[in-house]
């Protein structure tokens, strides 16, 4: 849905309240969407596999470094 919004507001972007919508801007135009309901979608294959495929080439653990650790209390099991 198209949104004209007040003279001092020029975009919006993201959610204001957890009412189920959020603000964008596409195209020029600002539009108000209602937020995507994910709570009852159950994984397709294909869907899970991509999951299990990105997880396996871009899931790395963070350097003990970047947790906050220092060297004597890094993880042994993950060096």
């Amino acid at each position: 849905m198209k949104v004209e919004l007040i003279i001092p507001i020029e975009t919006l972007r993201g959610a204001l309240r957890k009412d189920g919508y959020y603000f964008r801007l596409y195209r020029g135009v600002q539009i108000v969407q209602r937020c995507p309901n994910r709570s009852g979608h159950t994984k397709t294959a294909a869907e899970a596999a991509n999951q299990r495929k990105f997880a396996a080439k871009y899931g790395r653990r963070k350097p003990a470094s970047d947790a906050g650790l220092t060297n004597e209390e890094k993880d042994p099991t993950h060096e």
